[in-house]
């Protein structure tokens, strides 16, 4: 995501105007989608199911995915097994030159990933336990463990990011299938949680609520909503930021949660924090940036 060019540019562009007549709109990125790879051991349809389940963890929520297999992309030499991929890569499950033929071909988007799936096994484990005579009792169930790197290629900057490592172990399954296709199944959360997590966005906020008794702010406005995915109970941390000689600041103020998305570009907000800087900051002109999740202005 372009993390914090947007923001910087409308900075340089006018710090005389107060934040609320220009808003900061969030825009959706583009991911490009790549085959996959895998072990050996891994079989053909639990290959398919991960992918699938990767896929749907990245299109929940905040980016527009595209799946180079529903466009006749694939390359089946490289997507089971990958084997041959990775030792015609020195052993690196990431091709460069794929990343950057692909991309080639979508110049809408600026993301391209890809996932490794490195490990891949179940096994059976021995409980031995005695009975109420005294008598061994063994008894058996199945472990499965996955390891899937995935890798980001930044078409803008021309830069790889990654691996990034996801894990799942799973114990205690009747059979080893189910265990296999628990492990595989918790790919669409790790898809999902590293979108929240990579693929931040920034907002204004355009108004304040309403106060309490004692004049406290318990609500405000943000410049996003359905457009972009936002949810009941999102989080964003709220930023005054400033320009000093051509040198951009950012003082955090307090935190919001999204109470109702409102509209396409816009929610509305319980403060959860902050709430008398914020209520000032706004009313003294100050540039205020909403922050999605748990990022960090800088």
């Amino acid at each position: 995501m372009k993390r914090f060019a947007f923001i910087l540019a409308f900075l340089a562009a006018g710090l005389s105007l107060p934040a609320q007549e220009k808003p900061i709109i969030p825009e959706r990125e583009t991911v490009v989608v790549d085959n996959f790879t895998a072990v050996p051991n891994m079989t053909l349809g639990l290959y398919q199911y991960a992918r699938q389940r990767v896929l749907e963890g990245l299109s929940r929520r905040r980016i527009d995915v595209i799946d180079v297999e529903e466009d006749g992309y694939g390359r089946a030499d490289i997507v089971y097994p990958s084997l041959h991929f990775a030792s015609a890569n020195s052993g690196h499950p990431f091709d460069i030159n794929r990343a950057v033929s692909v991309m080639n071909d979508y110049g809408q988007a600026r993301w391209y990933m890809t996932v490794y799936i490195a490990k891949f096994h179940s096994h059976p484990v021995e409980h031995k336990s005695q009975d109420k005579d005294g008598k061994p009792v063994v008894h058996t169930d199945y472990s499965a463990e996955l390891t899937a790197d995935m890798y980001l290629y930044d078409a803008d900057t021309q830069t790889t990011q990654g691996p990034f490592h996801w894990t799942h172990v799973y114990n205690g399954a009747t059979n080893p299938e189910y265990a296999e296709r628990y492990v595989i199944s918790n790919l669409s959360d790790k898809a999902r949680s590293f979108v929240s997590e990579f693929f931040r966005f920034k907002a204004s906020v355009i108004q304040l609520g309403e106060y309490n008794k004692r004049g406290k702010l318990q609500d405000l406005y943000l410049s996003c909503g359905s457009d972009i995915d936002v949810s009941k109970g999102d989080v964003f941390f709220i930023y005054s930021v400033s320009d000093i000689n051509g040198i951009s600041t950012a003082k955090k103020l307090g935190k919001v949660k999204v109470k109702e998305v409102s509209g396409r570009e816009s929610c509305h907000c319980s403060v959860s924090n902050g709430e008398a800087d914020i209520d000032a900051a706004f009313k003294n002109g100050e540039m205020l940036v909403a922050v999605s999740d748990r990022d960090l202005y800088f």
